[in-house]
């Protein structure tokens, strides 16, 4: 497979301690694999620019972050400016 890491995974690779590949169970060659497989399959799946976004359903959330009941399909508001604010409300 062979491929060029982006410099973040290469970091990981080269920087891993022998300690921790063998807590892992793993050697060097077998963490670059691993990871090499994990980046051609982003690259593969991942949506690229100028593609139309996945439609999705989710609820609205009230002014103060609070759950109401509520659902919306991204598909509803085609043609409209929106954002999305990803995160944990927990």
């Amino acid at each position: 497979m062979a491929i060029e890491l982006p410099e973040k995974f290469e970091k990981i690779v080269v920087n891993a301690t022998e300690e921790w590949l063998e807590t892992r169970g793993k050697t060097r060659d077998q963490l670059r694999r691993f990871i090499e497989k994990r980046v051609i399959r982003d690259r593969e799946k991942s949506p690229k620019v100028g593609d139309d976004a996945l439609d999705f359903e989710l609820e609205k959330l009230d002014d103060h972050g609070k759950r109401t009941g509520k659902m919306m399909r991204l598909s509803s508001n085609f043609g409209t400016p929106i954002g999305l604010i990803f995160g944990s409300y927990t």
